[in-house]
C-alpha cells in the first residue's frame, strides 16, 4: 500500500515541481506598449525613442513601397535621423492586425502619408515584425507596401 502511494504521489510532486518552474518565468512584455513606444517615437520624430525600439543586431531589412531596401541598423537609424529632421510630414496609422508569438510579432498598420499636412495622402501597408532580445520587443523588419488607388 505505501509503496503504491509513492508511486501514485511521486508523478503528483513532479507536475507541482514543474508547475511551480513555470510560475517562476516572468511574464513576455506587452507587445501592444512595445508597438504603440514604436509608433509613438515616429509621431514624435525623436530619433533617440526609436532607435531604441530597434534590433541590437546589425542586420535589420527596411522595405520602401517602391520595393528598395536597406539592410542594416544603422541605414534605419540614418534614414530615420534625416527623415525626422522635415517637419512638414504627416503620418497617420492604424493598426488593422497583431499577431503575437512566444518570441516574436508582427503587427499590420494601414497608413496614409502626406509630404505637407494639405498634401493628397499616399496609402500604404507596414509589416512591422518584432524579435524578444533581452526581455524587450524590438524591431527586426520593416515592410511597406504602396496601396494603390483601384484601376476604373
Amino acid at each position: 500500500m505505501i509503496v503504491h502511494a509513492i508511486k501514485f504521489a511521486m508523478p503528483l510532486a513532479a507536475a507541482a515541481m514543474l508547475a511551480g518552474c513555470d510560475a517562476q518565468k516572468p511574464a513576455p512584455p506587452d507587445f501592444g506598449a512595445a508597438l504603440q513606444e514604436h509608433l509613438a517615437a515616429i509621431q514624435a520624430r525623436d530619433l533617440d525613442a526609436f532607435a531604441a525600439t530597434l534590433t541590437a543586431d546589425e542586420t535589420l531589412y527596411t522595405v520602401f513601397p517602391n520595393g528598395g531596401a536597406l539592410t542594416t541598423r544603422q541605414a534605419a537609424v540614418d534614414l530615420h535621423r534625416d527623415w525626422f529632421a522635415d517637419p512638414n510630414w504627416v503620418w497617420e496609422g492604424e493598426t488593422v492586425h497583431k499577431i503575437v508569438g512566444a518570441d516574436m510579432a508582427l503587427a499590420l498598420i494601414k497608413y496614409d502619408y502626406r509630404d505637407t499636412p494639405e498634401g493628397a495622402p499616399r496609402s500604404a501597408w507596414l509589416s512591422l515584425l518584432f524579435r524578444l532580445e533581452d526581455g524587450e520587443w524590438r524591431l527586426v523588419h520593416d515592410q511597406n507596401t504602396r496601396i494603390d488607388a483601384p484601376a476604373e
